[in-house]
């Protein structure tokens, strides 16, 4: 290795031949384009802090500019020194040293330029003469080594500055213009931040990236990221982006995932490992392809960022697969799957369909739930996508991760679509189902997510039915005789029956299921399922609301029998009877053991809800007034017996409005009826309350067919007149009485008798 090198300050006797700022001592045969480049770059002046001692004795306080210049594969290295006053007197000369490198990556050897930082190859004073030996040995520094950079960043908040340092320059090199300016206290921190930036990034990027430790003019620099004191001007215009790293800076942009994660690196001394992974990249990366890259490197060390969009995915992805083949594990692949997963998966199938067919055919260790969640969006895809040849292991895996949560989905019968073409597929879900069905929750979850199409595809597609797993989806949703497949279930030891009750009924059963289920399922299986518990709690919420059928009632009527109704609460056996009275009373006209029923039903009275209660009263009353006379009688007073007030209330509402419109014989019995009770209370409120009102507006005609209907009526049921004159004069006394008031007294009129 041959390093030309030179030296430049102001000073009388130079190359030059003039007085003043010149080259003073180079390497014979330095290039000039490096010569020239390197002069610029090195140029020194100080900030304005330092401009009232200049004339001090002691220059080391002064900072050094120590930077690094590419051209093409060249590249100058410099060190610019202020060393006071020249030859002259005059203060504000500096002493620059430069290394000129014809193959900057080659004369390195593995050190980056930043390593130069103190290295004791630079010198701070005149040669004697105009001619520099070449440099044969570039020794770096110890300043800048990853220990002290790890030293240096453990202090509050840096770790969160390099992460926003690292990040603007990587926008910088992303989009291939613009500068950055870096606030620092002084040159060391300059050069360690410089160093912790250098490292954090790619070899080849690195190499690429031009910097200095230290500028009074940072608006004139032409490095990429220029280092200055809290003292300088910063660029009021141009395309700059300054990042302040002193203690007291505030965050100023948004950091990249890239600077996000290798930041998190620095703090668990990650970093080379991350660098020599980026460096095995063919062709090199880029400073465009850092985002991409970083996230291989969260998914490859476990630390997620924010899901990223879809697109950046992809190009992480596509990354891996063209030009770091073999470099992610199968662990990265998996958090590239996740990731997918959490941005929702895969929409650009045709761009996934050509990277992971890539990736298989370079035998990538691809992770099958990345795998699974590719091959369920192309099997619902509407145009024919590749598919992964899968087998064994993987087979099962994409079956269990992917393809089975899939037909628990409703909406995805493209999936099913082609997975009917799949059969081996089919047949990895069915071994997938073997073995998570020995877990008897595993079975009734699946029961009760898997839909009807993707059990009889399952069927279909396999001799045999995974622990009665299909029987149980297609008689969940009404496809399959529900109580057949429970009981089908109690001689399948492995089955844990009593569970079953909800898996079949999602829904309350229904009345002619309920009684299907009673009369062939023993009642160990109808309590221990819970379904004689549903059963009755339907029924009694149907009562509650008075919307009990005629079904309803003959499940009524089942669940009544013994043993049966021992199960029951006493409660909940009470209201039942009532519903099956209450039908009975609303449904029938009484016969002559019709006072059994009507007893019955007052007998549970103080036992039922407030209106169930009501309810059974309405029926009685009802089924009372549409009895004949004589079973009228004996009801009317089998009820009133009980001494209840609010029976006698709920008859004499529904005799108001029943009367007002009966036929006048019928009117008739009742009246006779009531005339006969022994109350005398009762039959003064019936006869002359209940009655006037009933019939307040019927007319004269109907009022006399009424009373000629009394004498045969009472005669048929031997009952005598309340009137010692008979039936005719008490009908004409009480139609004096209430019809002057009830009918015509509103109009001072009153109605000849006829």
């Amino acid at each position: 290795m041959t390093v030309h090198q030179l030296h430049y300050t102001s000073c009388e006797d130079g190359l030059e031949g003039i007085q003043g700022f010149q080259i003073s001592a180079m390497t014979p045969g330095a290039p000039k384009p490096l010569v020239d480049l390197a002069v610029r770059a090195s140029a020194y002046e100080v900030g304005p802090d330092l401009m009232a001692r200049l004339a001090d004795a002691d220059l080391g306080t002064f900072p050094v500019a120590f930077g690094y210049v590419p051209s093409g594969a060249a590249a100058t290295l410099f060190q610019s020194r202020y060393i006071g006053s020249d030859f002259t007197g005059r203060t504000g000369n500096y002493f620059a040293h430069a290394l000129l490198l014809d193959d900057a990556d080659a004369e390195l050897s593995g050190v980056l330029p930043i390593d130069m930082w103190r290295s004791p190859t630079w010198v701070h004073t005149r040669h004697n003469g105009t001619a520099l030996p070449a440099v044969t040995a570039l020794a770096p520094g110890g300043a800048t080594d990853p220990t002290s950079i790890r030293r240096f960043l453990r202090e509050p908040g840096r770790y969160d500055r390099l992460a926003r340092m690292i990040s603007a320059t990587q926008r910088v090199l992303g989009g291939g213009r613009g500068r950055l300016v870096l606030v620092v206290p002084d040159d060391h921190s300059a050069a360690l931040w410089l160093a912790a930036l250098c490292r954090s990034l790619p070899r080849a990027v690195g190499l690429d990236v031009s910097f200095v430790t230290y500028t009074a003019r940072p608006a004139d620099t032409t490095v990429l990221v220029s280092c200055t004191t809290p003292d300088v001007r910063l660029p009021t215009y141009g395309d700059f982006t300054v990042v302040d790293l002193t203690d007291s800076g505030l965050p100023d942009s948004e950091t990249t995932r890239y600077g996000a994660i290798m930041a998190r690196l620095w703090e668990s001394d990650g970093v080379p490992a991350a660098v020599q992974l980026a460096d095995r990249a063919a062709p090199p990366l880029a400073g465009a392809d850092l985002e991409a890259f970083a996230v291989l490197l969260e998914c490859t060390t476990g630390s997620l960022g924010a899901t990223p969009p879809e697109p950046l995915l992809l190009d992480a992805a596509r990354l891996a697969v063209d030009r770091l083949p073999g470099a992610l594990a199968a662990g990265g692949w998996r958090g590239i799957g996740d990731l997918l997963a959490d941005a929702g998966g895969p929409t650009d199938l045709a761009a996934w369909s050509e990277t992971l067919r890539a990736a298989g055919q370079r035998r990538e260790p691809v992770a099958p739930e990345l795998l699974g969640a590719y091959y369920i969006a192309a099997l619902a895809a509407p145009q024919r996508l590749w598919l992964p040849a899968l087998a064994g292991d993987e087979l099962d895996a994409v079956a269990e991760h992917a393809v089975l949560p899939a037909l628990s989905d409703p909406r995805a019968e493209a999936v099913l679509d082609r997975l009917g073409e799949q059969r081996e597929l089919v047949h990895a879900v069915v071994r997938v189902l073997d073995r998570r069905l020995t877990d008897d929750a595993e079975l009734r979850r699946l029961a009760t997510t898997l839909t009807p199409r993707a059990a009889r595809l399952i069927r279909q597609s396999s001799s045999r039915d995974p622990a009665r797993l299909t029987d149980l989806v297609l008689a969940r949703h009404g496809q399959a005789d529900r109580v057949a497949v429970l009981a089908a279930a109690l001689g399948d030891e492995s089955v844990e029956w009593w569970h079953l009750g909800e898996v079949l009924w999602p829904e309350q059963p229904s009345a002619e299921e309920a009684t299907q289920a009673i009369r062939k399922l023993h009642l160990e299986v109808l309590t221990g399922t819970g379904l004689l518990a549903r059963i009755t709690e339907r029924l009694i919420r149907q009562a509650d609301r008075d919307e009990v059928s005629a079904k309803d009632v003959r499940l009524v009527d089942v669940l009544l029998e013994q043993p049966i109704v021992g199960e029951i609460e006493a409660a909940d056996a009470a209201v039942l009877a009532a519903v099956r009275l209450i039908d009975q009373f609303r449904q029938s006209t009484p016969k002559r053991d019709a006072g059994r029923s009507v007893r019955e039903g007052l007998e549970l009275l103080d036992t039922l809800p407030g209106a169930i209660g009501d309810r059974m009263l309405v029926s009685i009353a009802e089924f009372t007034l549409r009895a004949e006379p004589e079973p009228h009688r004996e009801l009317l007073t089998l009820a009133l017996s009980t001494g209840s007030k609010r029976f006698l209330n709920r008859y004499r509402e529904l005799a108001t409005d029943r009367l007002a419109k009966a036929a006048p014989p019928k009117v008739a019995g009742v009246i006779v009826i009531w005339s006969s009770l022994a109350n005398t209370r009762v039959r003064t409120q019936l006869l002359n309350e209940t009655l006037p009102a009933a019939i307040a507006r019927r007319r004269a005609k109907h009022l006399d067919a009424i009373g000629a209907a009394l004498v045969p009526t009472a005669k048929k049921l031997a009952i005598d007149a309340p009137a010692a004159k008979g039936w005719r004069d008490w009908w004409k006394s009480w139609r004096s009485r209430h019809e002057r008031r009830g009918l015509l007294g509103l109009l001072g009129l009153r109605r000849k008798s006829q």
